[in-house]
């Protein structure tokens, strides 16, 4: 009985140490499309000569990533569907070899720091949605700790 108790207590603190990972990953993501879109050079370098025209199609692109990451955060929050949460995680890490696919079409250098940002985001995502939708099927349908 003791050691169920542990396991369920260790099972709380790792679920909670990956709600605040995820949560600073959410913050990341929105954070760094705002530079990205404004030309800050903050955390991304500023290739727009390299990029010339295709300077816009990143910053789209990440103006689209920001709205997407709120629309699913909202819904995760409010329509209780950790499974939306992992299912961005896995369209991140996809997103991160797309983009080396990108740039080698269009025969330009990305900055590496756009595949660091998803394979980190989405890893985020698929973990800490992962788990919690496992744990939502486990009780039943019941809400895992989503922290508010």
């Amino acid at each position: 009985m003791q050691t169920k108790t542990l396991a369920g207590k260790t099972l709380d603190i790792v679920e909670l140490l990956l709600q605040v990972n995820f949560n600073a990953a959410v913050l990341l993501v929105l954070i760094s499309s705002a530079l990205s879109m404004f030309g800050g050079a903050i955390y991304f370098e500023d290739n727009s000569d390299l990029y010339g025209p295709l300077a816009n199609n990143l910053r789209l692109m990440m103006f689209y990533l920001s709205l997407v990451q709120i629309a699913v955060y909202s819904f995760y929050l409010y329509g209780n569907s950790p499974a939306a949460v992992a299912g961005l995680g896995v369209f991140l890490l996809l997103l991160t070899a797309s983009l080396g696919f990108y740039a080698s079409i269009n025969q330009i250098e990305i900055d590496e720091k756009y595949a660091e940002l998803f394979l980190y985001a989405g890893a985020s995502h698929l973990v800490y949605g992962g788990l919690a939708a496992f744990r939502q099927d486990r009780h039943g349908g019941s809400s895992a700790s989503r922290g508010h």
